[in-house]
């Protein structure tokens, strides 16, 4: 038995170590839980093997699994809110909810599911604690089991409602078990297709949220597949419906820009500026990360996120932005409703690209006014525009400084995410 162990012990160890020497997106990058998209494990080179599987396999039977689970349970309070005239209003506020977790045993590749109980209030102190960069000490949200006799226990490594990196164990030291998915419930008015409104308020999706044990090589190349199709179908759809630029005329808008710098930018988009920062691989591992979520949800990735600003879907659009948009480019035919039209695949990275091209067609407006500014914008390089395009789309075109050939550095939001861009762009993620 000894010497079986020993023999496991050895190949997760040379796994382990091949990955540090490989830090790229390619099927070599394997990080610790490599070995769970392995089909199988053979033991001294005999017939007796563990059962074949891998992750991504697991992972579909786990959404499956929670599909067919019963609804989440929830529980309101009555709130009584006295008006100024004396006048009283009752309503009813949501205070406790369900979480369904699909879990996953490593060791005999089964599923089941686990079901806690979340309070609201935690839930809230739990999204400030991530917002403000705090260490969550308290372990917030608290799940509570449904059943008082519950072996396992759930740690909170990052809270971000139904994407949060999660853990599950008997015990403190026990890494057998692996969290692949979750039903969340959410309010119907975060969600923009009818089809996800199963409740008459609220209603539960099935989401695969991201945690270090499923940053795998099989996700993270899924994800850049997946992102890698829908760009150049996007692209596509522009280019057939002839286009054109209205920053630079008589070019088709896809002639104007490249499929990398758009993919680029949504990595950008879906990651975060401080931890970024404080990488010490170049922001390696989090823009995997995106590509991980990519890989395990496709369309539905961020089918469901909205900005405390109101941005949604993968490029994080406004909605004002989005119906200008489609006003302003009537024969590219995006969807016309401004929340599906944001989280739609393909109809989102139309719009994000026609953005860019709208935002620098007033770019361009101001620097053909003047012939000193059309002299310091004709000595930019193609990565200097690749910037000023970064810039515009995060913070709008006034954020090109035409008379001086500068990008202006007066919000902080946008000369982070610049940072942010020029580090993913030296990633060389897509090339």
């Amino acid at each position: 038995m000894r010497h079986k162990i020993n023999i496991i012990l050895i190949t997760l160890i040379a796994v382990f170590g091949f990955a540090l020497l490989e830090p790229s997106i390619s099927a070599q990058n394997f990080s610790w839980p490599a070995r769970l998209s392995a089909n199988t494990l053979d033991i001294q080179g005999s017939a007796q093997t563990q059962p074949q599987w891998t992750l991504p396999a697991k992972l579909e039977e786990a959404k499956k699994l929670l599909r067919a689970s019963p609804p989440l349970k929830f529980l309101e309070e009555i709130v009584v809110t006295k008006l100024k005239n004396g006048k009283k209003i009752t309503s009813q506020k949501l205070s406790r909810k369900e979480i369904a977790l699909a879990v996953l045993n490593t060791e005999t590749g089964q599923d089941f599911e686990k079901r806690y109980w979340l309070d609201e209030d935690d839930i809230k102190r739990a999204n400030t604690i991530r917002r403000t960069y705090l260490e969550n000490t308290q372990n917030l949200p608290k799940f509570m089991p449904e059943n008082i006799k519950e072996e396992f226990e759930v740690t909170v490594n990052w809270w971000n409602n139904f994407n949060s990196d999660l853990s599950i164990a008997k015990s403190e030291s026990d890494e057998t078990y692996i969290i692949l998915a979750n039903k969340f419930m959410m309010d119907n008015d975060f969600l923009a297709y009818a089809e996800d409104k199963t409740g008459a308020k609220y209603s539960d999706i099935v989401y695969a949220p991201y945690s270090s044990s499923v940053h795998i090589a099989d996700f993270i190349s899924k994800g850049a597949k997946f992102l890698d199709e829908n760009v150049a179908q996007a692209f596509w759809e522009l280019e057939d419906g002839g286009i054109k630029s209205r920053a630079l005329p008589g070019k088709l808008v896809t002639e104007t820009i490249t499929q990398t710098f758009v993919k680029n930018i949504f990595i950008t988009e879906q990651t975060d500026p401080r931890e970024m920062f404080y990488s010490n691989d170049g922001g390696q591992r989090l823009a995997e990360r995106v590509l991980v979520r990519l890989g395990m949800n496709q369309e539905k990735t961020f089918r469901y996120t909205v900005s405390k600003t109101g941005a949604s879907g993968l490029g994080q659009i406004m909605p004002g932005t989005y119906a200008s948009i489609v006003k302003g480019y009537p024969k590219a035919y995006l969807i016309k409703d401004i929340d599906i039209g944001r989280v739609d695949i393909v109809n989102a990275i139309k719009a994000s690209t026609l953005v860019f091209d709208d935002h620098f067609a007033t770019v361009m407006g101001k620097v053909n006014s003047s012939s000193k500014a059309k002299a310091l914008f004709a000595k930019k390089t193609q990565n200097e525009i690749d910037e000023i395009r970064a810039a515009i789309y995060n913070g709008g075109p006034s954020k090109y400084k035409h008379l001086t050939g500068t990008i202006s550095l007066a919000i902080n939001e946008t000369v982070g995410f610049i940072k942010k861009f020029k580090m993913i762009r030296e990633l060389k993620l897509f090339e």
